[in-house]
C-alpha cells in the first residue's frame, strides 16, 4: 500500500514539475471599431431596414418584410449581407435569408454543402407538426 501511495505522490510531483511555471494570463484589449456610417428604419408593422459600416471595412445590411400580415401565420422574411476582412486581408462576403422555413447563408467562408443543405431544408414541406402552444377554445 505504501508503494502505491509513494508512486501516486511521485507521479503528482512529476506532473507538477512538468507544468509551466509562469503563465502570463494577461489579455491585450483591442480598441473598439468606430462606426463610420449607419442608418435604420422601423415600421409599425414590424418590418425594418438597417445598415452600418465600421472604420475597419466591416459592413452589414439587413431588410425584413412582414409576410401574411394580420394573420395568425405572420412572419418576417429577412434578407441581408455582411462582410469583413479576414486575417489575410481578403474580404469575406456572406448573403443570407431567413423566414418561417429557416436560415440560408451563402458565399464567403460558408461551405457550399452547408448552403445547399440549408436551402433544400428551407424548401421542404414542414415535416414536423406545429408544436407552438395554441390556447384551446373557450366553452361557456
Amino acid at each position: 500500500m505504501l508503494k502505491i501511495l509513494l508512486s501516486i505522490f511521485g507521479l503528482c510531483l512529476v506532473g507538477a514539475m512538468a507544468a509551466p511555471a509562469d503563465v502570463d494570463h494577461t489579455s491585450t484589449t483591442v480598441p473598439p471599431v468606430a462606426i463610420v456610417d449607419s442608418g435604420q428604419e422601423k415600421h409599425e408593422d414590424g418590418s425594418y431596414h438597417f445598415f452600418y459600416q465600421g472604420e475597419d471595412g466591416t459592413k452589414r445590411e439587413e431588410t425584413a418584410v412582414v409576410q401574411n400580415a394580420g394573420t395568425e401565420d405572420a412572419f418576417l422574411e429577412v434578407s441581408g449581407t455582411y462582410s469583413y476582412f479576414d486575417a489575410d486581408g481578403k474580404e469575406v462576403v456572406v448573403n443570407y435569408k431567413a423566414d418561417n422555413r429557416g436560415f440560408v447563408p451563402e458565399g464567403g467562408n460558408i461551405l457550399p454543402q452547408i448552403s445547399l443543405a440549408a436551402k433544400l431544408a428551407s424548401e421542404q414541406k414542414q415535416l414536423f407538426p406545429d408544436t407552438d402552444y395554441k390556447k384551446p377554445p373557450q366553452y361557456e
